[in-house]
């Protein structure tokens, strides 16, 4: 096509521009508004026969791709080249997003150690996976995958993850999961957690751009007010316990009088050897790094009181089935003390506040209870009072008796 230039007329009184000529041997004319707009036109025709012959060459399939990408960026409001040039600044280097369904999403973490046959047994994968080559306890892994599994089945295994909505999330923690369950502000934001940290993981392997529960508002809590045992209730759990609950007497006067978490009880042996916890010549329970919860290895005093509790029988741990034999104990004691429900960590929270009330030491304290200082003295300050403290760290077994 020869170069045409734009011509300038007027109609009915206002000036307009026009192209006059021929395009593939057939006379074309068009007016603009503007020279530019008609310039621009001139152009694009003098560059139409290298695209049409651009597109000849295209397979079908890249001819569907361009045109759905076209219709696409229409539909958003922007056009195909600058979606292009977007991606090429702000995705240099990145792959496209990754499709992942949930259930691929949240994976395994191999065998249950708790089946001797595990009916669900599948080689480590996903986010449970990567979370058992981190070395994460199984105890943690299996309460990861219990509220994960939940939010799975509330929302369909084969959802793709970057599907999920800040709205779903919002749903599934109003709703109480796939149960219809009460859940509680700390339950809501205990699950909530593990979403979180669940699509954390999926942003690191290009699943997902953002996370969708950061869009939702922050669960705020009630101020932990914990509860504590009275002297009468402490002397009472300790006489129910060597009444009918003998074997688990070990496991209460540790935890009631050096604050030793229930779960940490469990992993402690009182055999000879290397894997003793027991230094009696110095009185402390020594916890290795892997029997703690916050994996640091710390040494326990052991009170006047709780090695009168100890020396009650021959000491045997670890206990056969102790979590069973625990949660009965609880739930008698429940019972013998008139409770609808058993106060949270009760015991515990009483060694903490009796101890802190007594020593007046912070860091003692915290150090056995395996806390921090600030957390002692924003919780458990001056929960007792002082002549309390005193008479609990003189509860003995011999006292009861009398």
């Amino acid at each position: 096509m020869k170069v045409i230039k734009p011509k300038k007329w007027k109609v009915n009184g206002e000036v307009r521009w026009f192209f006059d000529g021929k395009i593939n041997a057939k006379r074309k004319r068009e007016q603009f508004d503007t020279k530019k707009a008609c310039e621009l036109f001139i152009k694009a025709q003098t560059k139409e026969p290298l695209i049409a012959a651009w597109w000849s060459e295209l397979t079908v399939s890249e001819r569907v791709d361009i045109h759905a990408s076209h219709n696409r960026a229409k539909e958003d409001g922007f056009s195909l080249l600058s979606a292009v040039e977007t991606h090429s600044v702000h995705a240099r280097g990145k792959t496209h997003l990754k499709k992942m369904t949930l259930k691929e999403a949240i994976g395994y973490a191999g065998k249950d150690k708790r089946w001797e046959n595990d009916p669900s047994e599948r080689q480590p994968c996903g986010f449970l996976g990567d979370k058992l080559l981190a070395n994460i306890s199984q105890g943690r892994i299996n309460t990861l995958r219990c509220g994960l599994e939940n939010f799975m089945r509330f929302s369909g295994p084969d959802l793709q993850c970057r599907a999920v909505s800040p709205e779903l999330i919002k749903s599934w923690l109003i709703s109480g999961g796939d149960r219809e369950a009460h859940w509680e502000s700390n339950t809501q934001k205990h699950y909530s957690g593990q979403v979180r940290n669940l699509f954390n993981w999926c942003i690191r392997q290009d699943v997902v751009t953002e996370n969708p529960l950061l869009k939702l508002e922050k669960i705020n809590l009630d101020p932990f007010d914990p509860y504590v045992l009275t002297i009468d209730d402490c002397k009472k759990v300790l006489t129910l316990c060597w009444e009918k609950h003998r074997e688990v007497l070990p496991l209460l006067a540790l935890n009631l009088f050096c604050g030793i978490r229930p779960s940490e009880t469990r992993r402690l042996n009182s055999g000879k050897g290397r894997d003793c916890n027991f230094d009696w010549e110095d009185n402390e329970v020594v916890f290795q790094v892997n029997q703690t919860k916050t994996k640091m290895r710390r040494f326990v005093e052991m009170s006047d009181s709780c090695l009168a509790w100890l020396n009650l029988q021959e000491l045997n741990l670890p206990i056969v089935n102790a979590n069973h034999k625990w949660d009965r104990f609880l739930q008698n004691a429940k019972k013998a003390l008139e409770y609808k429900v058993w106060p949270h960590d009760c015991i515990r929270h009483s060694f903490c506040s009796y101890g802190l009330r007594h020593s007046e030491n912070a860091a003692k304290v915290a150090l056995q209870a395996g806390n921090t200082e600030r957390l002692l003295f924003r919780h458990y300050l001056k929960l007792v009072k002082k002549p309390e403290a005193e008479k609990f760290w003189n509860i003995f077994p011999e006292k009861l008796a009398a």
